[in-house]
């Protein structure tokens, strides 16, 4: 690996196989950050609508919300990278391609999962702890639908259109792979730090994940074998992760927060792919039976997990730490238990509407035991 980060060679595409052991790893990934993310969004009620029970709550929500869910966004563009980048090369004809595949692959899920929301609250009504017909008017139903200058309507789909213009930016991946690749990956790390000091997001740090998921392919890097970073990576990721939780007592400046943000999610983007490496979690045929389904049950999440959060509600005001613990996960867990089966009802009775829906319409069904399909895949 030393060789590799320092050499200034140009870095050749990778054209052989994927090795299995990083394929499985890579499949439950998908659905684990998916999960993270179902998860933040269904328990955001806790610490807003009804106040944290104490301080250990607080912080154990705190240091999920803030922490691991927030490793899922950068990991997922790393993951990109590693995929799109590894043997793409760089000419017009393959560029325009790329595009026009990920227009259908992303744009077309982007449009319709940001369409119907848009539609049913200009004709049917609001959806509490979503959105409403009075806000979307106020914001731009063409803003709203197209997420230009704001969030879209169903707003976790900005990842998508932050995907799409990441895809726009790879003739200046593969140039940088071309000329400088090493310089070109500390290049992008300074931009992130620099540009936007006090976001710990934003399209400087999704370049860098997405460049560096791309530098790990093309420099032939043994992913496989990362038993050796566990008794350094787990321990400081640990720490960071408390740290995390604790922020908000820390006083800390908002330049400051965003950069050990920022540090975090470089440190936890290799702590989960070292989790991964456990055969419980790589070798689960739950998380690859999930997985299959991963992407359309981050497209219809929202606005499942605001319905499920306020009929949780009505039901039930969870008022003690231990209440609001196990209250945190329901809705996410509700709605990904009932998406997954949603989609697997719509995948086996009406094939070509899924596939149209999560962006694939030449593609209805994979083989047996193939890698779920990822947008970037």
């Amino acid at each position: 690996m030393q060789h590799a980060f320092f050499s200034t060679r140009t870095l050749a595409p990778s054209f052989g196989p994927i090795d299995a052991d990083v394929s499985a790893r890579i499949d439950v990934l998908r659905i684990v950050l998916i999960a993270l993310i179902v998860i933040c969004h269904g328990g955001r009620f806790l610490g807003s609508v009804i106040p944290f029970a104490g301080p250990g709550v607080a912080f154990a929500l705190t240091a999920f919300n803030r922490g691991l869910a927030c490793l899922a966004v950068p990991l997922f563009f790393c993951i990109s990278g590693y995929l799109l980048l590894r043997k793409l090369e760089l000419t017009p004809a393959g560029y325009v391609g790329l595009l026009r595949k990920k227009l259908v692959a992303i744009g077309v899920p982007f449009l319709l999962f940001n369409g119907i929301w848009i539609v049913w609250l200009l004709t049917v009504g609001s959806i509490e702890q979503f959105g409403s017909r009075g806000f979307l008017l106020q914001s731009g139903i063409v803003a709203k639908l197209f997420g230009f200058g704001t969030t879209p309507m169903n707003y976790p789909l900005w990842f998508l259109r932050d995907l799409l213009t990441i895809f726009a930016m790879t003739p200046l991946f593969l140039f940088l792979f071309w000329r400088l690749p090493t310089l070109g990956l500390l290049g992008l790390l300074a931009v992130w730090f620099a540009v936007s000091p006090a976001n710990e997001y934003g399209l400087g740090g999704f370049a860098f994940c997405f460049y560096l998921g791309g530098w790990l392919a093309r420099s032939r890097i043994d992913l496989a074998q990362t038993a050796g970073w566990d008794r350094w990576v787990l321990p400081l990721f640990v720490a960071g992760t408390v740290l995390v939780g604790l922020a908000p007592q820390l006083d800390l400046g908002p330049n400051t927060y965003a950069a050990m943000k920022k540090g975090y999610q470089i440190l936890g983007m290799a702590a989960l792919w070292c989790l991964s490496r456990q055969g419980w979690i790589k070798n689960s045929g739950l998380l690859h039976r999930l997985a299959t389904f991963s992407f359309f049950i981050f497209l219809t999440h929202e606005p499942t997990v605001s319905v499920v959060q306020s009929r949780l509600l009505a039901l039930w005001q969870p008022a003690g730490g231990a209440a609001q613990l196990v209250a945190f996960f329901v809705p996410g867990l509700v709605s990904i238990t009932g998406l997954y089966w949603l989609g697997r009802g719509l995948a086996r009775f009406t094939p070509r509407l899924y596939a149209v829906a999560t962006g694939a319409p030449l593609r209805l069904s994979r083989p047996a035991g193939a890698p779920a399909r990822t947008p970037a895949a």
